[in-house]
């Protein structure tokens, strides 16, 4: 008999996905790249955006910077001089996947949760 043990909630989508997807709703077009802070806002997030619960438990910061290279590997975001910076052509690829991957719901956190990323 196996004792059940309650589980880590599972990802809904990546963390280059929901990055992505904020990245659609920001108004700047630049960002630290301090993979902690951004870790900690990542879990921040956590207790007040739904879609960001399952990050609650700890976010890596090596996690954010494996999800922030494969953005730059699409030629979504720049990086140089401490910044990454969300390119023109990645600004339509986010917006164009934030309309096709999330729902309406999940398109309302991200926004929320882009006021947040925007501070960092």
């Amino acid at each position: 008999m196996t004792s059940a043990q309650p589980s880590k909630p599972s990802m809904k989508f990546s963390l280059d996905e929901v990055l992505a997807g904020m990245l659609a709703s920001v108004d700047e077009a630049t960002f630290t790249d301090d993979t902690a802070r951004l870790a900690a806002m990542f879990e921040g997030l956590a207790a007040t955006v739904p879609l960001f619960a399952p990050m609650a438990a700890g976010v890596d910061p090596q996690a954010v910077a494996h999800a922030l290279k494969k953005l730059e590997e699409k030629a979504i975001l720049k990086h140089a001089d401490g910044t990454y910076t969300l390119t023109e052509a990645g600004r339509a690829h986010c917006v164009s996947g934030k309309r096709t991957l999330f729902n309406r719901g999940d398109q309302e956190q991200l926004e929320a949760a882009a006021k947040t990323f925007a501070t960092v």
